[in-house]
């Protein structure tokens, strides 16, 4: 059996060009709906629960997702789990208590630097928006590769043009629909691909016991000696590599990322701020709990099969790691650990079936890019343009924000095909997600809860945010190479930068603030409910 040996054939291939040709009559149905910028980013603030939480869960439960846990799942085991605990924890959390999104769903802002202007000033408006963009556009930026690596791993092809053709074909498809018809059919694209994508998960999870059976899932502790325990920062499969373990820090880390990001993060934020109330607003985040846990443990048990298979077919398992190293000097087929899983369930799917589950997962890569192209586009208008540039009409709001997808989108592209990541593509995701994340905490928190938030610390808080750079891999690996040449023993973690990061950002924000209080408060931050 060669690593490349795929059930993917013709008949798979058409069920996905199918698949894809519905998405993109629904993108040309649903810009007859589209009749102003609220219908065009919040679909008119016209989502009830069931339909908020469907879409919800598909902008969430993206490929990348997918891929970033099996990842996690095969090179971390079952230690990996922690995350979708995390997670679950923190939604509850939220949605029994109602923090913070109860109260931003009552001020009816459209997007969450629009509330900056009402409890700040309009400048801090456009410098939180400028950071979202350059957080999202950084965040976004392996995405496509992640998706294209799927597509090429499962359906067996091995030339690298493949894997940029791909990338190309799938942004131009995104760009057509989400351009075309904005929140109305990222909505009802969502609530198809929520249904697609559930079922291809239950199904693909099914195949994936079955195949390794439960005795296969036990020897990854018992007789691969598989990773366990997340506190311990050595990865028992690769005990002298020190990156490849999770530790006290790195959870710490997550733990802080995560409880932001599930509150702030703006594609999700959209969602709350779409809903008819701030009560379907907290509703949203209690009923995903079981959806978002699912979401992240089924593709860890996917990545936990792929680990336990290799380790079964040790002359496939060497070949996988001939072809990632030969990737990682930039030559081979362009794999990396991400690619294992799909490579995987190409093996143990049959024909036809695979088509439908790979339908699933282009349709989990469609869900996640038209909402992020949607948002980050969506704050280029509202936040930046229109403040910097004077008042612009509803037909030029539209066209402003459908630039701004085709421009990112190039952007993603490029960023997509030149930048190589050496970590793991959830912690590059945290990475660059810290860069906007640290500095919206306390200034929405501070926004919504404290008298005496001032315009001066959210100015410090938000471009504090700036160094979480520090904390991708070749910032942290040039600090390192200064230390060792400087004779000190202390070395620098990705964790460490991020925990400094948000810890910037938060005490900049409470010092400056008691240091140069606000005069007057804006009247327009008060809540103004609507529905």
């Amino acid at each position: 059996m060669s690593l490349y040996d795929t059930n993917f054939t013709g008949w798979d291939w058409g069920i996905v060009v199918v698949y894809l040709a519905a998405s993109i009559v629904i993108g040309l149905w649903a810009n007859r709906y589209v009749g102003n910028l609220s219908d065009y980013l919040l679909a008119g603030r016209t989502l009830r629960i069931r339909l908020a939480l469907a879409t919800m869960t598909g902008t969430e439960l993206g490929l990348v997702t997918v891929m970033y846990s099996a990842e996690l799942g095969f090179l971390q085991q079952y230690a990996s789990l922690y995350l979708a605990l995390y997670e679950a924890a923190f939604l509850l959390i939220i949605g029994l208590s109602g923090f913070v999104v109860y109260r931003l769903r009552q001020t009816a802002v459209l997007t969450i630097p629009e509330f900056y202007e009402r409890r700040y000033s309009r400048g801090v408006r456009v410098v939180g928006g400028s950071m979202m963009v350059i957080s999202g556009v950084l965040n976004m930026g392996l995405f496509l590769k992640a998706g294209a690596q799927f597509l090429t791993a499962i359906s067996g092809l091995q030339d690298p043009l493949y894997l940029k053709l791909i990338m190309t074909g799938l942004l131009l498809l995104v760009l057509f629909y989400t351009v075309l018809g904005g929140m109305v059919s990222v909505v009802i694209t969502d609530l198809v691909q929520f249904v697609v994508l559930g079922i291809g998960m239950l199904v693909v999870t099914w195949f994936v016991v079955s195949h390794i059976g439960f005795d296969g899932f036990q020897d990854v502790v018992t007789v691969h000696d598989g990773y366990v325990d997340p506190t311990s920062g050595v990865n028992p499969t690769k005990p002298n590599v020190p990156a490849a373990g999770i530790g006290g820090g790195t959870m710490l880390q997550m733990a802080v990322v995560l409880f932001s990001a599930l509150m702030l993060w703006p594609a999700g934020a959209s969602r709350t701020l779409a809903v008819k109330s701030s009560e379907v607003a907290q509703q949203l985040y209690l009923y995903s709990t079981i959806p978002f846990l699912a979401r992240r443990a089924l593709p860890v048990l996917w990545g936990i099969g792929a680990f336990a298979f290799f380790k079964m077919n040790p002359e496939l398992l060497s070949a996988f790691q001939s072809e990632v190293a030969a990737s990682a000097n930039g030559e081979g087929t362009g794999i990396s650990s991400l690619s294992a899983t799909p490579l995987f369930l190409a093996k143990i799917i049959p024909t036809g079936i695979l088509g439908l589950v790979t339908a699933g997962m282009v349709a989990a890569f469609m869900s996640t890019h038209d909402s992020y192209l949607l948002c980050w586009s969506g704050v280029v208008t509202q936040d930046i343009v229109a403040p910097l540039f004077g008042p612009l009409s509803q037909r030029q709001r539209i066209f402003s924000t459908r630039i701004s997808i085709i421009v990112i989108g190039a952007m993603l592209l490029v960023w997509g095909l030149w930048y190589e990541t050496k970590a793991n593509l959830w912690e590059y995701m945290a990475t660059t997600g810290t860069v906007y994340l640290a500095g919206v905490l306390p200034v929405v928190v501070g926004g919504l809860y404290w008298k005496r938030s001032a315009t001066a610390g959210a100015y410090v808080a938000l471009l504090g945010g700036v160094t979480g750079v520090l904390a991708m891999g070749p910032a942290v690996n040039w600090m390192n190479l200064k230390l060792a040449s400087g004779q000190v023993s202390f070395h620098i973690e990705n964790w460490h930068m991020v925990l400094t990061t948000f810890t910037i950002s938060s005490l900049g924000f409470v010092v400056v603030s008691l240091l140069f209080p606000q005069q007057t408060v804006p009247s327009s931050h008060q809540p103004k409910e609507t529905t």
